[in-house]
């Protein structure tokens, strides 16, 4: 028996040895694994459970004038949330923030009151307005700071349909901030630090941060101060003539920059909500209109440059026409151009005669048009830097059946942008060069180093400069003793044309809806700026020569003096005109009135 139970303990006792011995090779065998095999993953995954990582977002570059006039900037900002299951009284607190979050108190207290843990109040918040809020020492709610920062744009409503306005997470929406959004963003950095448990870092723990970059600054052409000129004299000449909308231009002829661009309706960037969708359109690229009368320098300048019409050469002087099965008129003020049975095409412009117009176009052809047309680029896109842009509305040639070729001679029947027909005018003032509107002058980087610098772009020849040279002497007619005198300044020799066009809603031209425009070209004896001005639907006067020339000549007049060009000569003294203008007496002494109606809009009937 004892022996028995010796080898039954014998007998355990190898059992147990056997056991230990294998549960010790397996803790041998998981050692080594752990510590040898995978040992370095899982010390690296041990840190990461013990590590956060963080982006830091870059702040926003800034939208600078050509000399450094602050349209756009970041500055630090705050969020304020709340814990709902922490506030005390969604009440009583809802009540102490409604005023200090613009918001309405029924609206606070139902996101107080909701099943969560975690809830935004408002967004993009000052920073005093958060310290404002943490002296209240409300249970359950705080702020935080917002990682990209709060977009703030100093001038307000100046430039706004140029700069645009960024998202709540800013980015960019509209404008500038929109098509320049590669430049303008920062670059996100990391903050990668050791945590316990619930994030929170660790007293001696190791921290590496990645800094973030801040975004590149565009520096615009746009000049502050012309801009606020430009928005001035168009909310003066909206407010007289209560018109629903305008746009002005100013363009360096030379190179194609531009010096303003505005918009009226326009909008506050900093409150772009409170504005309709309508006021945030760049109307002067992306809504194309017919140009009436400012169009028929195109038609002079493909019936010169082709040499198919001659400074000498006349037209009948008549007041209607048969064209296609229409009938064609002049305005029905009772009042020829001149008195005499033929004119010149200088006459024609000066006293905008739209039967003459027809007459010339029809000399020249749909093909020779069609060739000065696609030179202008009226037809295209103009290539700003800028968003929405939309090309012209204008058919090829072999779609001109009927009258086509005659109303387009004068601007009906053919859609431009008035960004485009600025550009157009520029050539005339610069000798015949086509240049791509600059919006943009150069980008810098945060150290303010120049990293892009923006250079004007010849897109084509369109005419010869004499070409240019016969029409801006026609030009200076015009506001010397044909429709465009409001246009005048004294002391500075003035260029320009007047246009009116009667508006097209779905295919049809609306009765007693206009768009009088002017553009014009100073200094004329030393060709610098381009100006235009148009105004869509005005009430009682609607003639370019009467509603958008005196816009023209109080905005002109700025640009001159803002860049320094001294006046020369006493008002309406012009040299080199073509035509002979003694010759005209009865034309020269005519009201300002009388010539605007001289421009009106055609009217076509069937015979």
């Amino acid at each position: 028996m004892k022996e028995k139970e010796r080898s039954r303990l014998r007998a355990r006792a190898t059992l147990v040895f056997w056991a230990f011995f294998l549960i010790a090779g397996l803790l041998v065998a998981r050692l080594y694994f752990v510590q040898l095999r995978e040992g370095r993953a899982l010390a690296s995954a041990a840190v990461d459970q013990h590590r956060a990582t963080f982006d830091v977002s870059g702040r926003r570059g800034s939208i600078l004038d050509r000399f450094g006039a602050v349209f756009a900037s970041t500055s630090p900002a705050v969020q304020v949330f709340a814990q709902p299951d922490e506030v005390r009284d969604p009440r009583a607190q809802a009540e102490y923030l409604a005023p200090l979050l613009h918001q309405k108190p029924a609206s606070l207290e139902r996101k107080l009151r909701e099943k969560t843990t975690f809830v935004y109040l408002a967004r993009m918040q000052p920073q005093a307005l958060g310290r404002r809020i943490e002296r209240l020492r409300l249970p359950g709610i705080g702020t935080a700071e917002e990682p990209t920062g709060l977009r703030v744009d100093p001038q307000g409503r100046i430039g706004s349909t140029i700069i645009g306005f960024t998202g709540i997470d800013n980015q960019g929406l509209a404008g500038i901030e929109y098509a320049f959004e590669h430049v303008l963003a920062g670059r996100s950095g990391q903050v990668i630090e050791e945590t316990d448990s619930q994030l929170r870092p660790l007293p001696f723990g190791r921290r590496t941060i990645a800094a973030p970059l801040t975004g590149d600054t565009v520096v615009l052409t746009i000049d502050r101060s012309l801009q606020l000129a430009a928005e001035d004299e168009l909310a003066k000449t909206v407010n007289t003539y209560g018109a629903r909308s305008a746009c002005a231009i100013v363009m360096r002829a030379a190179t194609g920059e531009i010096l303003a661009l505005a918009n009226w309706p326009n909008y506050d960037p900093n409150h772009y909500t409170a504005s309709p969708v309508d006021a945030y359109r760049n109307r002067a690229i992306t809504d194309p209109y017919e140009p009436g009368s400012t169009f028929k320098l195109v038609t002079a300048t493909a019936a010169i440059d082709s040499g198919l019409v001659s400074l000498d050469d006349s037209f009948p002087a008549v007041n209607m026409i048969d064209i296609g099965g229409y009938r064609i008129f002049n305005a029905d003020d009772g009042l020829m151009t001149s008195g005499h049975a033929r004119e010149t095409l200088s006459d024609i412009v000066t006293f905008s005669h739209n039967v003459g117009a027809a007459e010339v176009a029809l000399h020249v052809g749909k093909r020779t048009m069609g060739e000065y047309i696609r030179r202008f680029g009226l037809a295209q896109e103009t290539g700003v830097d800028l968003p929405g842009e939309s090309p012209g509305i204008i058919d090829s040639p072999d779609q001109w059946f009927g009258s086509r070729e005659a109303t387009i001679a004068f601007g009906q029947g053919v859609s431009v942008t008035a960004l485009s027909l600025a550009r157009a005018y520029a050539s005339i003032a610069n000798g015949g060069l086509l240049m791509r509107p600059l919006i943009v002058r150069e980008i810098r980087d945060a150290s303010g180093a120049v990293v892009t610098r923006y250079h004007p772009d010849i897109v084509r020849r369109v005419m010869r400069p004499q070409t240019a040279a016969a029409l801006l002497a026609m030009l200076r007619r015009v506001v010397a003793v044909g429709t465009g005198t409001n246009a005048a300044i004294a002391g500075y020799a003035v260029a320009g044309k007047t246009g009116t066009a009667q508006i097209v809603e779905s295919g049809h031209y609306e009765p007693g809806e206009y768009v009088a425009s002017f553009i014009g070209i100073v200094p004329a004896d030393k060709p610098g700026y381009v100006v235009f001005i148009d105004v869509g639907r005005p009430r009682g006067a609607y003639y370019g020569g009467i509603v958008a020339a005196p816009a023209f000549r109080e905005l002109a007049r700025r640009v001159l003096m803002r860049e320094g060009v001294a006046p020369r000569h006493a008002a309406g003294t012009f040299e080199a005109a073509v035509g002979d203008v003694a010759a005209r007496p009865s034309e020269a002494t005519r009201s300002s009135e009388a010539h605007a109606a001289a421009q009106g809009n055609t009217t076509l009937q069937r015979p």
